[in-house]
């Protein structure tokens, strides 16, 4: 899955919160005119831009932008925070233009390109605490040395190389007889350089947090997490420190689905992809929620659930008919109060459930979440 985020989207679910420009005016990457390339040339992403066709994620939890039909969801203050930054590249016309295009470039980098150490947090303020939930997460699931975790910064669009790197790996111009042609890295720097003068300019690039709020897993064993995110959850009330937990230990659930799939989900989860979506969206939920108020898991005491519950509640949504659908708030909360359930039952004698009695103990309460 390549990314969706788009400010087109975006203006058409918060149309009721602010005013948006025409569709014309947030076309982005492809009407971008690069002088580094051709007369005529378009600059545009590479057929293979996956890189592999048989690596999926789970459903980003930086696109949450659905439209919501009249239930129980509410407006809530994750989609405040989230909308006042929004507004602010909608109300910067340069960032308006080129958000698509820096979104993909942090979401290629961070996924495909960044190797080395990881750090979490625009200082790497939680570098320690995410070490350490990695390590007890693997532990917990008995999945040592196989799940790879990859910090996504703003910063990074600072940086000429990764610029340069993302665009020699997955960006060409398409020609005016209608031929493609992959990059130089003379066109590459070139075009890197126009990017980052852009970010002299604009109030809004690279730091507005919208552009590094992916966060996934993949079944290449891989997990992304973006700083911009996390900020959101965070300003939204929720404890910082629970919000890295949270996250992390929601997709490293799928990481623990991907490697059961076909033994779980032999036919698909369902046949409708929204519920299947939300069927695997709430058991990672559930998981979640079992490790992190599990005696040998994170141990988030009683006193924390409440901001615990108060992140998964966050980001509900009622987009029932989408395929990202995540389950509503309320099916969220129940998804995430199983869990604690089952962990609290555990207390005295610490017993870990197999990721096999894991799933089977969601399969046999769902009814309940739904």
């Amino acid at each position: 899955m390549g990314k969706i985020k788009n400010l087109v989207t975006l203006c058409a679910v918060g149309a009721a919160l602010f005013s948006c420009q025409t569709e014309d005016a947030v076309q982005t990457k492809n009407n971008s005119t690069n002088s580094a390339l051709k007369p005529g040339a378009e600059l545009v992403l590479l057929p293979n831009s996956n890189k592999s066709a048989d690596i999926e994620v789970s459903e980003n939890m930086g696109d949450i932008f659905n439209a919501v039909a009249p239930s129980e969801c509410l407006p809530t203050s994750f989609r405040a925070v989230s909308n006042k930054y929004i507004q602010q590249i909608i109300a910067d016309p340069i960032a308006l233009s080129e958000n698509s295009i820096y979104s993909d470039v942090n979401y290629y980098y961070s996924f495909y390109l960044s190797s080395g150490d990881q750090y979490f947090g625009a200082e790497g303020d939680y570098t320690k605490l995410m070490v350490k939930r990695q390590r007890e997460l693997a532990s917990f699931w008995d999945m040592k040395n196989l799940i790879t975790v990859k910090g996504q910064h703003t910063a990074n669009l600072d940086k000429k190389e990764v610029w340069v790197d993302v665009l020699t790996t997955f960006y060409g111009y398409s020609q005016a007889d209608g031929s493609f042609v992959n990059l130089t890295d003379e066109q590459a720097s070139g075009i890197a350089d126009e990017y980052l003068s852009l970010n002299e300019v604009s109030p809004n690039l690279p730091e507005n947090p919208y552009f590094a709020t992916d966060g996934f897993a993949s079944t290449n064993r891989t997990i992304v997490i973006g700083d911009g995110l996390v900020r959101w959850l965070a300003e939204s009330g929720v404890d910082e420190g629970i919000v890295w937990t949270g996250i992390l230990a929601h997709e490293w659930a799928h990481q623990v689905q991907f490697l059961n799939y076909g033994t779980w989900y032999p036919q698909g989860a369902d046949p409708d992809r929204a519920t299947a979506t939300r069927y695997t969206e709430l058991e990672a939920d559930f998981m979640a929620a079992y490790f992190m108020t599990h005696k040998r898991g994170a141990t988030y005491n009683q006193k924390r659930v409440e901001e615990f519950y108060n992140l998964f509640f966050q980001i509900g949504d009622c987009g029932f008919t989408s395929p990202g659908h995540h389950g509503t708030q309320l099916q969220r909360m129940r998804a995430a109060n199983l869990g604690f359930d089952l962990a609290n039952s555990a207390q005295k004698q610490g017993h870990i459930m197999t990721q096999q009695e894991a799933h089977e103990y969601f399969v046999s309460h769902v009814a309940s979440i739904i």
